[in-house]
């Protein structure tokens, strides 16, 4: 290696570490400073006479008269922007510079701003460190440097480097070591052959929304791949099915006693990894393939920041029964009053016989449709990735805005309320509707909604995820009637309260919210601007209402707004994939709602 190419790769080590410590400091202060009541901003007389310009955050510690400081070049209602590095001050002497390491551990430990058990403290510690590298191996791989308006489906799932902008450790794998992470990791551009099996149907839980059998689906997905040997296909045994597990999770079902039975006994024939790749999407257990018809997930027996990503019955009965639904008369309203909104159905569902005769978790493959088949098509794009904050430049979504404003000669703020208001009609609203008139509830935060653009603005909307979705107790029965078990085993049907509760974080607080917050840390639209573009659009909405008006009255009226809490939720170490509608394991927190604030739009 000659010298100049050995300072390239100097630099490029040392820009990843430099983009993954400023991403993991955003994440973790902008989720432990929005539950945490015990930080203030300084004044910039103070800052100037400790010798220092600009705004700072001062996060006292408990168990000294210490502080730590942090600069914040802007301070918004839903999220801040961060500028390295921290600076430990004991109110005697000047300020000085920490290490990023030594600055979290001194906020995970401290018990004021992490209240806990020890034990929990530490363990999130860790996940936040191995984030951080995560997320420095993330930036180290980047391979895509196309604007988001010409990104395929799979350029989109895998351009989000950082994951979660308001969680303490979005990068976290517990389980996951460096090899497999860099195999199955959207982030680093995973993609690789699915594992396949042939099993005895006895030996199968197989369930469909009816229109086309489970086994048909694993038959079709075989089919479809030219690659697979004649065994998947033509040479199957009579009463055998070919089923797909994931690579990650096939040496784990391979140890299950009961598997290793089926495999002596003939009823499991191992056929192994084989075929075209398959691209890890950016759920990670989910994946995609141009060539395949459907897009597939997995159970994985992993965890991932928060949750333990083994996929429950309760969650494929949810993917079933919203599927039913679409295809009756409710879906066939949606799709005449919503020609936007397309929601990705998830029509079967493959696993193995538990001992009890029921599904083994474990062992879950669900079927969700797959419309993105084109591997030249641009989009949709999902959110997460449009909107992720980087250093030193704009955001995807904020340099589309800036292109977009030079091509139509338009001031940059004035580009960017267009956007945002195309956004709300395009992506919102219909979700809000369809919630007014049939009380449905797509939890579709920026990871499960993908945006179509056409000349840079949003055109149609598509939604992911039917396993979290649900429905309100007012419209059960309307709903019932249609598919007759909605909501048995499926632990979906809210209150009212509850569900609009859930409704307003993941599609107010954790994505619109989002997609102002970083408009105004691109620099490209104040946020007063962007309240004000948003409670007139809601105003609207909620004066064409035919229906139930409960969820725009309290996004325009209530004085706070339900939040999840991903650092207390975090911190408490719990699995909150195991919670329902009713029993949430996560801790949720109410924010200040700046939607009913005559001062936020002024």
């Amino acid at each position: 290696m000659n010298e100049m190419s050995a300072d390239g790769f100097a630099d490029a080590v040392q820009t990843a570490a430099r983009k993954a410590d400023h991403a993991t400091t955003t994440a973790f202060l902008n989720a432990l400073l929005r539950e945490w009541d015990g930080w203030s901003l300084i004044s910039q007389e103070k800052a100037e006479q400790l010798g220092m310009s600009g705004t700072y955050a001062h996060l006292p510690l408990a168990r000294s008269d210490e502080a730590l400081l942090i600069e914040v070049p802007h301070a918004g209602r839903f999220r801040q922007r961060i500028s390295l590095p921290f600076l430990r001050w004991d109110k005697k002497t000047q300020p000085r510079e920490i290490a990023l390491a030594e600055a979290l551990t001194l906020l995970v430990l401290d018990p004021q701003a992490s209240p806990g058990d020890p034990a929990f403290q530490l363990k999130l510690l860790q996940r936040i460190l191995d984030s951080r590298l995560g997320t420095e191996r993330a930036y180290a791989s980047c391979r895509n440097n196309k604007p988001a308006d010409l990104w395929s489906f799979q350029d989109a799932e895998q351009a989000l480097m950082s994951g979660h902008p308001t969680h303490p450790n979005p990068r976290s794998k517990d389980e996951v070591d460096d090899t497999s992470s860099a195999l199955y990791s959207p982030e680093l551009g995973g993609k690789f052959p699915l594992f396949w099996v042939l099993a005895d149907r006895s030996i199968l839980v197989l369930k469909d929304a009816g229109k086309h059998s489970a086994e048909d689906y694993c038959r079709d997905l075989a089919w479809a791949d030219e690659t697979l040997p004649k065994s998947l296909k033509v040479e199957i045994p009579e009463g055998f099915v070919p089923v797909p597990w994931h690579p990650w999770q096939a040496p784990r079902l391979l140890t299950d006693q009961q598997v290793i039975n089926w495999i002596a006994e003939g009823k499991l024939i191992l056929i192994g990894s084989a075929g075209q790749p398959f691209a890890a999407t950016a759920s990670m257990r989910g994946v995609h393939a141009y060539h395949a018809p459907s897009m597939l997930k997995f159970s994985l027996s992993m965890r991932l920041t928060n949750s333990k990503r083994v996929l429950s019955r309760k969650e494929v009965e949810r993917g079933i029964q919203m599927c039913r639904l679409l295809d009756s008369p409710v879906g066939a309203d949606i799709a005449r009053q919503e020609p936007g909104l397309h929601i990705l159905r998830e029509p079967a569902y493959a696993a193995l016989k538990a001992q009890d005769g029921g599904a083994l978790e474990e062992s879950f493959v669900v079927f969700r449709e797959n419309p993105f088949r084109d591997p030249a098509s641009d989009g949709p794009v999902m959110l997460a990735s449009l909107c992720e904050e980087r250093l030193d430049e704009r955001s995807p979504l904020g340099a589309l805005i800036e292109r977009r404003a030079e091509e139509t000669s338009q001031a940059l703020a004035a580009s960017a309320g267009e956007w945002l208001a195309a956004f709300v009609d395009v992506a919102i609203a219909p979700l809000a509707r369809v919630r007014s008139r049939h009380g449905l509830l797509f939890g579709s935060h920026q990871q499960n909604m993908m945006i179509s653009l056409k000349d840079g603005l949003p055109s149609a909307v598509w939604v992911r995820d039917c396993q979290g979705t649900g429905h309100l107790t007012t419209h059960h029965d309307a709903l019932e009637r249609h598919v007759p078990d909605i909501g048995r085993y499926s632990e979906n049907v809210a209150p009212p309260a509850l569900g609009d509760g859930l409704l307003c974080y993941y599609v107010i607080v954790n994505n619109l919210m989002n997609v102002v917050s970083m408009l105004a840390i691109d620099g490209l639209l104040a946020e007063s601007a962007a309240y004000a573009i948003l409670r007139e659009k809601l105003v609207a909405l909620r004066t064409a209402c035919d229906a139930d008006t409960t969820f725009y009255d309290m996004l325009l009226e209530a004085p706070t707004l339900c939040s999840k809490g991903n650092y207390r939720t975090s911190l408490s170490g719990v699995n909150e994939a195991s919670g329902d509608a009713s029993g949430q394991l996560a801790s949720f927190l109410e924010i200040p709602n700046p939607l009913s604030d005559p001062e936020a739009t002024t």
